[in-house]
């Protein structure tokens, strides 16, 4: 008995430091998450009593084509936005990888950048760019002689989506750099001075011997780019306030608008609850796509 007092006694310092952080957790996740479940069964303006809805919201969710459109505008930012970030900031981290210590920090701290940006900035800043009239990249194929290939792109419903894709793939591009470029880093030099011997090329080596070793670190960074994309709400709102029209309206902008201007805060809580089981599945299928075996060294 008297062995297990200091065992106990462990135990109990334990939760009394973790009650804090629990509690906080409780507040700001825990009990929201809860309460957004519980809402969106119900019928609710935000001031008057609350009334049992049932399935209906969902059954409703499912029928609207706003809701449905900007559904798919949420899927199509998340997977475009992932892929190219992914896989531009892979080839990036692959390329610095063997830039000197110097020149590869002043390109890494300008890759990086974007991604300490507020995305409600980036969105604004890229309203110059893509300005009609006064826009850098319309100026900038005008200079160039290429005037016929100037359009509205935030008024385009063809290409404000795209544009926006692109701003997020801009903005995230450095997160995965970073994290696989630390990776290799960590890599045993006697891996590649091995395969060097072997005559095997550097892109042989990044592509057959560097990627599958750094293989769980792009599944994470695939993994949370792919819910930040899910959650895009301040680029959106910032560049095209979900025009034109709806063309670039995203479940985020849907349901702030459902529940805010319309007082539907149970039907707003639904959406967000499909988006979240959308982001759930994805999420699952991503992780089975790039799990693989694990490598120890």
């Amino acid at each position: 008995m008297h062995k297990n007092k200091p065992r106990l006694r462990k135990i109990i310092v334990s939760l009394i430091f973790l009650l804090p952080a629990f509690a906080f957790l409780s507040y700001s996740v825990y009990i929201p998450f809860g309460w957004n479940i519980v809402l969106s069964f119900q019928n609710w303006d935000g001031f008057l009593k609350k009334s049992w809805a049932g399935l209906a919201n969902y059954f409703n969710a499912f029928h609207d084509p706003e809701v449905l459109k900007a559904l798919g505008n949420s899927i199509f930012l998340a997977l475009v936005s992932t892929l190219g970030s992914v896989l531009l900031g892979v080839l990036a981290a692959g390329l610095l990888f063997k830039v000197r210590r110097g020149e590869g920090a002043f390109y890494r701290l300008i890759i990086f950048m974007p991604v300490m940006l507020p995305s409600a900035i980036v969105g604004l800043l890229f309203t110059f760019v893509f300005n009609a009239d006064i826009g850098l990249l319309n100026s900038f194929f005008r200079a160039v002689g290429l005037g016929s290939l100037t359009k509205a792109w935030l008024e385009n419903y063809s290409t404000v989506m795209w544009c926006i894709a692109f701003v997020n793939i801009w903005k995230m591009t450095g997160l995965t750099m970073m994290l696989v470029f630390a990776a290799i880093q960590m890599l045993p030099v006697s891996i590649f001075e091995s395969s060097k011997i072997d005559g095997a090329s550097y892109p042989k080596q990044f592509f057959y011997l560097t990627l599958p070793l750094v293989k769980s670190i792009i599944q994470l960074s695939t993994v949370y780019i792919l819910a930040v994309c899910f959650k895009t709400y301040d680029i959106v709102f910032s560049m095209t306030r979900g025009g034109p029209g709806i063309a670039s309206t995203t479940i985020p902008i849907t349901m702030i608008k459902t529940a805010f201007l319309f007082g539907e805060f149970g039907y707003s809580s639904a959406m967000g609850i499909i988006l979240m089981l959308i982001v759930v599945v994805l999420v699952l299928t991503f992780n089975k796509l790039l799990s693989g075996e694990k490598y120890e060294f």
